[in-house]
């Protein structure tokens, strides 16, 4: 039996929705092969949860918001979303909405509480909860610091009034003269600091010379006592002592009464005696050669 071509395509469009149907719930994270519970939460406000949202458990995604609806008679909104059949949390566990990422979007994620006794079923009502997101953060962050920044301005502008209302013209004159006096200071400083590196750039290799030089004095020097301690000068030192305690010796005992020099040196009555003599020997050379005649015989032919 041949199929008319208007059977073939009313087959080609059903099989077309099927399959588009298929595919997009699939790309919404559900399978219509898949057995799923239908479950609701009430919340205050959704922040603009849409629906198609993701619902997970610890960051994997269970299954999807289908419907927001507002309850009869109020203004709290009942949230539709289907999850796995398999899955067996209970009942009592919440369902939080909150924020994905800067630009990610609201997603519900369900912190399971497990509980034979209460698994959750199609049509229960978990409770709910909804999580600051980023922003909302922020803002409680910043706002206590926007009040603390702006009382701070009030304080400052008030300090500000305060010290222009104490402040006459030429107090603030001086006050500026002053700021210019420091000003000048250290540009001076700076200056100075500048003039000197300056200096030790360019004498930088005489001052290591120089610097060099002391080094190769110190290590002569230290050559030198080397040497000088090597060569005996220890010994030539105590030789020198020895010879020094000696001379020493001998002039004290030259100071003394108890040798001839030193009596002749410290006995007046000996250089009494002595000078005495001396003189009577020149009273004598005198007198033989006034007398000399009286002293010596001298005759050619001989004496009689």
């Amino acid at each position: 039996m041949r199929l008319s071509k208007e059977v073939k395509a009313a087959f080609f469009v059903l099989s077309t929705i099927l399959l588009f149907i298929f595919g997009f719930n699939y790309l919404k994270g559900s399978s219509l092969l898949d057995r799923q519970k239908t479950i609701y939460a009430v919340y205050d406000q959704v922040d603009g949860l849409l629906v198609g949202a993701n619902v997970m458990i610890n960051g994997l995604s269970i299954g999807n918001v289908t419907e927001l609806e507002f309850l009869p008679n109020s203004t709290k909104i009942l949230v539709t979303f289907k999850v796995k059949d398999k899955l067996n949390f209970s009942s009592k566990s919440t369902a939080s909405i909150y924020e994905t990422g800067v630009l990610g979007g609201l997603a519900i994620s369900i912190e399971p509480v497990f509980d034979r006794e209460f698994i959750v079923k199609t049509g229960d009502t978990l409770n709910s909860n909804v999580r600051p997101g980023l922003t909302e953060l922020i803002n409680r962050q910043i706002e206590p610091l926007s009040r603390q920044l702006q009382s701070t301005i009030t304080s400052v502008d008030s300090i500000f009034t305060g010290a222009s209302n104490v402040l006459n013209r030429q107090t603030q004159e001086e006050i500026k003269e002053s700021i210019s006096l420091l000003t000048s200071a250290i540009n001076a400083i700076n200056n100075s600091s500048i003039i000197i590196e300056q200096t030790l750039t360019v004498k930088n290799n005489q001052i290591k010379n120089t610097i060099d030089n002391f080094e190769t004095l110190s290590f002569n020097l230290s050559n030198v006592s080397n040497e000088l301690n090597s060569s005996g000068l220890s010994s030539l030192i105590s030789n020198l002592q020895v010879s020094i305690d000696g001379i020493n010796s001998i002039v004290s005992k030259l100071d003394s009464d108890e040798s001839t020099i030193g009596k002749l040196i410290n006995d007046d009555d000996i250089y009494s005696n002595l000078n005495l003599s001396l003189e009577n020997l020149n009273l004598l050379i005198e007198d033989i050669k006034i007398n000399p005649k009286k002293y010596v015989h001298f005759s050619v032919f001989g004496r009689k």
